[in-house]
């Protein structure tokens, strides 16, 4: 066999060693068991016994009312009703009044501390738990050892009894108190939060006013300072584009003289109707010309040959007049004299490009001028523009107040609409119906404790606690029983065991010894017996 481990026939060894050591204390087991039985017993004995009471409420949620709000928008949550008064029912208040309602809990709940010490027990042992299908059962235990078992009988059906009542009162006197609550918590929200919506409307006009060349127009404000700078650009572009034109006219004028010398007789000097005699002359007689050849005379007939030979004359002459005038222009010209056959005209053509360029400066002008504004105008605005941020945070954050506080009135006016109609289904007394199902009734029997389950565990735990005491006394003063043990103890070699003889006189002594362990041990089961008995056949009274 390896070390560390154990066959068979060594558990089996060790485990008949333990048991001749329990066997050897086998009084100090009895007499450890007596004594936890004992006490169990009694402490079982003297445990009061729990009445317990209850009663069954029906909640119908399908009434024709809550249908009939539903249909025009309005949720009216009964189960979150129920809920409420569920929650509500074992309250302080509500507790109290059950206390005062009932005579004995009224006694043994005489001070302040006791009054306390009562709510908390009854907040502990009163239970609403919710069945299915609408069904609601509440129930209370007591188990107070100051009662009697009557009395706590009666107590636990004038609980419940009183807790039935205040939770159908709740259905008809709470919605009301609540609705009202409410209403007057309603109005006076919605009061507040129109006074800070106007309030709220009146600074975001106030901001408007006060920033309007930031807010108003067309536009934000920065759009229209790009805008600004896009007209400034057209105008540079304008400028540029008319100082080019000027200059161009500038350098053509030079080429152009203010005036023009001509003949006085010539058809494009002088006045008007300022023509030559011998023109004049001539053109008279190509009129009579004209008219002679008109009444039909030929070209040899003496008048027309005449006035033919006249014109002719007339024709040579104008030509040397002009051959001269001629050269007194070329000789005035070169040495800059008068003269009196010729004059000095305006050039039109001078002063056509004089008034342009008078126009072009002047329009440059205007346009430097308006330039200069318009940079006057960017500057203001890109300093201003410092405070676009600032203004439009503002701005947001005033629009963000007001939509929220107006989100908020609404829903405040909606919910008292809704809060009406509520009102007004709650108030028909349909909106949830309570009826009693099983009615509390006075307990024939006590519910608890199990005293029969309490006194054999009480009888276990002794039989197992003085096992476990002659166990642990075995050990600290074992005992070798066989040659195995003694080799495993001791180094030494064994050469034999022998067996021991007892005596008449040890047999007899051993006999009796373990008759009295047989009856101390009947003895025990015994005592069990009649406790169980006496719990089966003398229990508690109620009648």
């Amino acid at each position: 066999m390896a070390d560390g481990q154990l066959g068979l026939h060594e558990v089996f060894q060790q485990i008949k060693a333990f048991a001749y050591g329990i066997w050897r204390k086998k009084w100090y087991m009895l007499i450890t068991s007596w004594v936890i039985c004992l006490a169990g017993w009694s402490l079982v004995a003297m445990m009061p016994y729990r009445y317990e009471a209850s009663a069954q409420v029906f909640v119908d949620t399908e009434t024709l009312l809550p249908q009939i709000a539903r249909n025009l928008g309005v949720n009216v949550d009964l189960m979150r009703q129920v809920d409420i008064m569920q929650r509500t029912l074992t309250m302080r208040p509500n507790l109290e009044k059950v206390i005062r309602l009932s005579g004995d809990l009224e006694h043994l709940a005489a001070s302040p501390k006791d009054m306390d010490a009562m709510v908390a027990e009854l907040q502990r042992n009163i239970r609403v738990i919710q069945l299915s299908g609408g069904m609601f059962r509440i129930q209370f235990a007591i188990n107070d050892s100051r009662l009697s078992d009557r009395a706590r009988a009666t107590v636990a059906r004038s609980v419940v009894s009183n807790l039935v009542s205040f939770f159908l009162e709740r259905n008809t006197t709470e919605n009301t108190a609540n609705s009202e609550n409410a209403s007057e918590f309603l109005d006076q929200q919605i009061k507040d939060y129109k006074g800070r919506l106007e309030a709220a409307e009146r600074a975001q006009a106030k901001f408007e006013q006060e920033n309007i060349e930031y807010l108003g127009g067309e536009g934000s404000f920065l759009s229209r300072l790009d805008s600004a700078r896009a007209d400034l650009r057209k105008t540079n572009q304008k400028i540029a584009e008319m100082d080019v034109a000027l200059k161009s006219l500038q350098d053509q004028i030079k080429n152009v003289p203010p005036t023009i010398r001509e003949a006085r007789s010539a058809r494009s000097g002088g006045s008007a109707g300022d023509r030559d005699p011998l023109e004049e002359r001539i053109s008279d007689l190509e009129k009579k010309l004209d008219k002679l050849k008109t009444l039909g005379y030929k070209d040899k007939h003496p008048d027309v040959v005449n006035v033919s030979r006249q014109i002719e004359n007339l024709k040579a002459e104008l030509k040397k007049k002009q051959d001269k005038v001629e050269e007194e222009l070329q000789s005035s010209a070169e040495t800059g004299k008068k003269s009196s056959l010729t004059t000095e005209t305006p050039n039109r053509l001078y002063e056509q490009m004089m008034l342009q360029i008078i126009q072009t400066t002047t329009d440059l002008k205007s346009m430097q001028q308006r330039a200069t504004e318009q940079k006057k105008l960017i500057t203001e605005m890109e300093e201003k523009a410092k405070r676009v941020p600032e203004i439009q945070a503002a701005e947001s954050q005033l629009k963000r107040d007001y939509k929220t506080i107006k989100q908020q009135y609404n829903e405040l006016v909606q919910q008292q609409q809704n809060l009406e109609i509520r009102k007004s289904v709650e108030g028909a007394g349909q909106s949830v119906a309570l009826r009693v199902v099983e009615p509390p009734s006075v307990p024939k029997k006590p519910s608890g404790p199990n005293r029969l389950l309490f006194m054999t565990a009480t009888l276990f735990g002794g039989l197992l606690g003085g096992i476990g005491v002659a166990l642990v006394l075995s050990q600290l003063r074992p005992v070798v029983i066989t040659v195995d043990q003694l080799r495993a103890h001791f180094d030494l070699p064994v050469l034999g065991n022998v067996t021991r003889t007892l005596s008449e006189e040890e047999n007899r002594q051993r006999s009796y010894d373990l008759l009295g362990f047989a009856g101390a041990t009947a003895g025990l089961f015994l005592t069990f017996i009649i406790f169980i008995a006496l719990d089966v056949f003398v229990g508690p009274s109620v009648s």
